[in-house]
């Protein structure tokens, strides 16, 4: 049996507490370091650099960032009307001319113009091109003898009908459909002074009563406004 005396047990506990010792000053440099960031008292460190944020959107998407077309403003309404009409004018039948403001007799039938070669505007009605039913009329002739009117019934749809007011301005109208109507009357709407803007044209027509010098029907040509010609 080996008896340790007291100086090597001495010198052993000495060995021991060195080895704890240098166990716990590695724990703890294992544990400063870990994070890479080494802790020291006696040194201040620099915070952290703030996130920058506001860069980012400087790289927005550049949809986002284009200017905002604005929609196109609407474009004016035309004036309307108010000049008298003052030619009459219709390339197909080669009709070409002036035009008088008439009114109506104490029977309500439109007056005579004063010149029967020349087409009678309804004053009572709308302006050609203003909202309404403008209606002008014309003497048809005798069978043997046409006047301003005389060819009417051979207008067809889609034919062109000018009407020049007296401020100069040219309105143009289209034929939509012709019909016959017996005298004193006429188609629904005429001379109505709302809607849309549209032309009658009236005259004789149907049989002919040579007597009394005066036909049984009238033919009513009606067009649709299609602006300035």
């Amino acid at each position: 049996m080996t008896i340790i005396g007291p100086a090597l047990s001495r010198r052993a506990h000495l060995l021991v507490g060195e080895v704890a010792g240098a166990g716990v000053l590695l724990a703890a440099l294992v544990i400063t370091w870990s994070d890479g960031t080494p802790v020291d008292a006696g040194v201040d460190l620099l915070p952290p650099a703030p996130v920058v944020t506001a860069a980012v959107a400087s790289y927005a998407d550049p949809a986002h960032l284009r200017t905002a077309v604005l929609p196109p403003a609407p474009l004016p309404e035309a004036p309307v009307p108010t000049a008298a009409p003052a030619m009459i004018i219709i390339p197909s039948l080669n009709v070409h001319r002036p035009v008088e403001a008439v009114g109506l007799d104490r029977s309500g039938a439109m007056v005579v113009t004063q010149n029967l070669w020349n087409a009678g505007w309804y004053k009572g009605g709308p302006v050609p091109g203003a909202p309404g039913d403008a209606v002008i009329e014309g003497h048809v002739g005798y069978p043997n003898a046409p006047l301003l009117f005389g060819k009417l019934h051979q207008l067809s749809a889609g034919d062109k009908i000018v009407v020049v007011l007296a401020d100069g301005s040219r309105r143009l109208f289209l034929v939509d459909s012709q019909a016959i109507w017996p005298a004193g009357s006429g188609p629904p709407g005429m001379g109505e002074p709302y809607g849309p803007a549209r032309l009658t044209l009236i005259t004789c027509s149907g049989p002919f009563d040579d007597h009394y010098k005066t036909y049984a029907d009238r033919l009513a040509v009606e067009a649709t406004y299609a602006g300035l010609a």
